[in-house]
Parts: structure tokens; sequence; C-alpha cells
């Protein structure tokens, strides 16, 4: 919702989010979907495909 649809994001999602979550943990939520998000924006701008960014190196999540 917060990435797609920002206007839909109302009063009764706060408080869905904060039924679950802490204040704090809202913003580390949110800044966690910001980082991501835009991660993902600037390698699809830039055409990058699965490993072909640092290939030959042991960082990252994915197995290899």
């Amino acid at each position: 919702m917060l990435v797609w649809n920002p206007a839909g994001v109302d009063d009764a999602l706060w408080a869905h989010l904060r039924s679950h979550f802490s204040e704090a943990e809202i913003v580390e939520l949110g800044s966690f979907v910001c980082l991501t998000y835009g991660q993902q924006r600037v390698i699809k701008t830039w055409g990058v495909g699965h490993g072909e960014i640092l290939a030959d190196t042991t960082g990252g999540l994915a197995a290899t």
C-alpha cells in the first residue's frame, strides 16, 4: 500500500499496523521498504541482471 498506492494509506491502516508493531518497528519497516524499493528501481533502471554485479564475490544473500 505504501509503495503502490500512497493515497490509500489512511488512519485504519496505521491503526492496523500499530496493533502488530511498535512505532519504532513501523519506522524500521518503512525504512527497509524505502531502501529495498529504491534499490530495485536502480537495478531496473540500469538493466542489471541477476548475478551480473559482484558475481565473483561471496557477498550477498543468495547461495552460490
